[in-house]
């Protein structure tokens, strides 16, 4: 019996010590994060414009919202996305995280319409003096593509969003332009 309670109290001790451990290395954001938290936390309505193209060949209108929040910790932004658009219901979601290695942000972003569930960008997002700018190179339909999405114009209480695609190596058309305003909440 005085075995078996000597184990115990072995295994509470090494227990203890290593949450004291993991409390004493728990990462901490960087003002990587800070800024790209601060700048966009909160309700923001959106009103969505959406030009000609193969996915609204007449283009159109819609109208949403993004709820963007600190992930845990602070290491991470995470984005709820929800809209109706000239197609549909589209909701989305977004993790976004500062890779220091890298000197870039990664993304990854995941919706109603992909196929496959989710996309991490290939591209680090990087600030662009004032401007946030993410974009990612895919295949699709055997033609290579180029996407890019710029955050621009941000003050406290606004933003507009810029989605861009084309072929790779051709200048990428304006897909769709987000006004974003932070909701009163």
């Amino acid at each position: 019996m005085k075995s078996r309670a000597g184990i115990a109290l072995a295994v509470l001790a090494m227990g203890a010590s290593v949450s004291l451990a993991q409390q004493e290395t728990t990462p901490k954001p960087g003002p990587e994060m800070r800024r790209l938290i601060d700048t966009l936390a909160g309700t923001w309505n959106i009103s969505e414009v959406y030009e000609p193209s193969e996915w609204a060949p007449k283009g159109g209108t819609g109208r949403g919202q993004e709820v963007f929040r600190a992930g845990p910790g602070g290491l991470s932004l995470i984005e709820d996305y929800r809209s109706t658009t000239p197609t549909g219901e589209l909701s989305g979601l977004s993790v976004t995280w500062w890779d220091g290695k890298a000197g870039g942000y990664r993304a990854i972003w995941c919706d109603s319409t992909n196929p496959g569930g989710c996309v991490v960008m290939s591209k680090l997002a990087t600030w662009k003096g004032d401007r946030f700018v993410l974009g990612d190179d895919f295949e699709r339909n055997g033609k290579k593509v180029s996407f890019r999405e710029v955050l621009s114009d941000i003050t406290p209480t606004s933003f507009t969003q810029t989605i861009y695609q084309g072929e790779s190596g051709g200048e990428p058309k304006r897909m769709v332009t987000i006004r974003a305003t932070k909701s009163a909440k």
